[in-house]
């Protein structure tokens, strides 16, 4: 049951790339840290290449009791774990360290959790890794304020969509462009980067949509109904002009990324070790 919903390396790009380089390395116990249904749907099939257990995280009670009834209608919820907290506050963990650990678009996640702690995330994230397994970190490049040509309809969706959230009262994702990220496994020691990749985007018009989208579903939220209003004739003309732009074909634009860190293997009196 629900099997049809898996995600296998073959249907996304950035699973296919960390599958690949994990390559005949087991994935033994997996720590998914900032989990969502997307990675877990891919999780769930790792069980033919070496994943032992898996342990997801998420700051967001209504994502964990959504991920919880998808593991189990997956068949993959006993003997793992999904749990509910925050990295920088209370988070019980059910292994001190893990063989792989995946940041799924969790870096550009914090500011809406753990704002400020971003620099301190991938230290702590290699605190709970053990020495010889490896942290895949997948992010986006963040989006401009503005660009020439048809692409800059993405970037005033962006701002659009942003603005809609503060209005709402809540606070924005922040993405981190990819020097940023290197930069900072540059600081940790015995940890290598291994490979760095990119893939570049295709904005469709249903893809532009869903951003708008989040936009929309922030209206009842807004201090004033005049704003509102105001808001929405804004986002509908931006969807009209998506629209009009994508008729011949998606736009190319941007990029997601993966880097691949690997922990060093360390002499005997440092092997035991637990997440900081």
């Amino acid at each position: 049951m629900g099997k049809e919903k898996l995600v296998y390396g073959k249907d996304d790009v950035l699973f296919a790339k960390i599958e690949e380089q994990q390559s005949d390395t087991p994935f033994g116990s997996l720590l998914d840290a900032g989990t969502g249904m997307h990675s877990l749907r891919w999780i769930a099939t790792l069980g033919d290449k070496g994943m032992t257990s898996f342990t997801a995280v998420t700051a967001d009670t209504t994502m964990q009791k959504n991920v919880q009834d998808e593991a189990e209608r997956l068949g993959v919820h006993e003997g793992n774990h999904i749990i509910v907290g925050n990295w920088f506050g209370n988070l019980d963990l059910p292994h001190d360290q893990y063989d792989t650990i995946l940041a799924d678009y969790l870096i550009g996640a914090l500011d809406g959790f753990s704002p400020y702690r971003q620099e301190e995330m991938i230290q702590k994230l290699v605190s709970c890794l053990k020495p010889g397994g490896r942290l895949y970190i997948v992010g986006l490049e963040p989006i401009p304020d503005f660009v020439e040509g048809p692409a800059n309809v993405i970037c005033k969706v962006r701002q659009v969509r942003d603005a809609c959230i503060l209005l709402a009262g809540h606070r924005m994702y922040r993405e981190y462009p990819i020097e940023w990220i290197q930069q900072q496994v540059e600081k940790i020691p015995k940890v290598v980067i291994k490979e760095t990749t990119t893939f570049p985007i295709l904005y469709r018009y249903n893809t532009i949509v869903r951003q708008l989208d989040v936009g929309r579903r922030k209206f009842p939220l807004f201090p004033k109904t005049n704003l509102a209003k105001a808001m929405k004739e804004l986002v509908d003309e931006l969807d009209e002009e998506a629209l009009e732009l994508t008729k011949d074909g998606p736009i190319k634009f941007g990029f997601d990324y993966v880097v691949s860190v690997q922990k060093t293997l360390l002499d005997e009196s440092e092997i035991s070790g637990q997440c900081e």
